[in-house]
């Protein structure tokens, strides 16, 4: 009755007596099996008790016993009867009269405060099931008084559109009778012929731009079919070059095969890295090394992401061709520098045609040139 639940636990935990999963009931029960005899945990309730209603305790203490139980009886109705419980235990010389009547109506008390704890609990569950209800009739009208919101929104909306839809008729009625009235005021005659003169002249003028625009796409008609020819004709050109080609890159790779006893064996099977040249020409640039039994690698010449990509190809090259006719003085510089670093023979050609090309393979380079080592 003296000492609320904190206090309650915190002596147990300090005796060592608590549990980690303990109830109220469980430490009650531990409290109240020690009260019957002096030992350490009822002295240091003994002391916590003192200490909190000592005082209090001390001065009840000088009254007499009828003035007590008034005073406890007032306490009691208050709801804050500690003190008085507390003197009366300690008392010495309290009769057993007033000690009982005491602890009867404490204990009566006891009963009765879980009889209205019963009662409560019982009166807010009801409270609880009527504020479920009202909360769910509230989250009802909530959604339909936002469905109506949106009801009515769309329903000003509609009727926007219709005001607007009414001014622009009214607006357009309001034309109309105009119109007719400037129509009636005239001679109607008169109006008639001007009207077809006006739609005449607009007829003539649409008509010269539909001719304008017949000799236009005709001009352009024959124009497409002269560039169609001119297509066809470069297309019929480029297949006997490929044709034409082939068959020369046949003809030398033929002329120039050689075997042990050819001086230049040494370059056979020789990896060839050509930068820049004609792309469209890579192609035959591949049959006319690779037929003659070397490995091609080509790079475009492009060095705007970095000579990276170059320098790694030209590493592993035995032969390095660069036809500046084909490629920019940056490429040019950049393969030479590279081909120096890593001690590589470059040929600067100053073309990129086949023939150029095999007279450098096959080491008959005339003044076609320039070797770098």
């Amino acid at each position: 009755m003296c000492l609320n639940l904190a206090e309650q636990r915190q002596l147990l935990k300090k005796m060592g007596l608590l549990k980690k999963n303990d109830s109220p009931f469980e430490m009650h029960e531990k409290m109240v099996s020690v009260m019957d005899s002096e030992n350490r945990l009822s002295r240091r309730i003994d002391n916590l008790l003192e200490r909190k209603f000592g005082k209090q305790a001390a001065v009840l203490l000088k009254l007499d016993e009828k003035a007590i139980l008034a005073h406890f009886k007032e306490a009691l109705a208050s709801g804050d009867a500690a003190a008085v419980l507390w003197a009366t235990a300690v008392g010495p010389d309290l009769s057993t009269a007033c000690r009982r009547e005491i602890f009867g109506d404490i204990h009566m008390t006891m009963h009765w405060n879980g009889e209205q704890l019963m009662q409560f609990k019982r009166k807010l569950s009801r409270q609880q099931h009527d504020l479920d209800r009202v909360q769910q009739r509230f989250n009802d009208s909530a959604r339909q008084r936002r469905s109506l919101k949106k009801e009515v929104n769309s329903h000003k909306r509609e009727q926007k559109d219709l005001l607007c839809k009414l001014s622009a008729a009214t607006i357009e009625n309001c034309t109309l009778h105009k119109t007719l009235h400037e129509l009636s005021s005239r001679d109607g005659t008169y109006d008639q012929d001007h009207e077809c003169r006006r739609l005449q002249l607009v007829c003539e003028g649409l008509g010269e731009q539909l001719a304008a625009a017949q000799v236009k796409i005709a001009t352009l008609e024959e124009k497409n079919s002269q560039l169609l020819s001119q297509l066809g004709q470069q297309l019929e050109m480029e297949k006997h070059f490929r044709e034409e080609a082939r068959a020369i890159i046949t003809e030398m790779s033929s002329m120039n095969r050689c075997d042990e006893s050819c001086p230049s064996f040494d370059l056979c099977k020789k990896r060839i890295l050509i930068v820049g040249g004609v792309t469209r020409m890579e192609s035959l640039y591949r049959e006319l090394i690779e037929g003659s039994n070397g490995v091609f690698e080509y790079h475009d010449g492009y060095v705007k992401k970095g000579a990276r990509d170059i320098e790694s190809r030209l590493k592993r090259a035995d032969m390095v061709l660069c036809p500046v006719n084909c490629n920019s003085h940056a490429a040019c510089s950049i393969v030479k520098n590279l081909g120096k670093k890593h001690n590589k023979t470059v040929h600067i050609l100053a073309n990129s045609s086949l023939s150029t090309v095999s007279q450098v393979i096959w080491g008959k380079t005339g003044n076609a040139a320039c070797t770098l080592n």
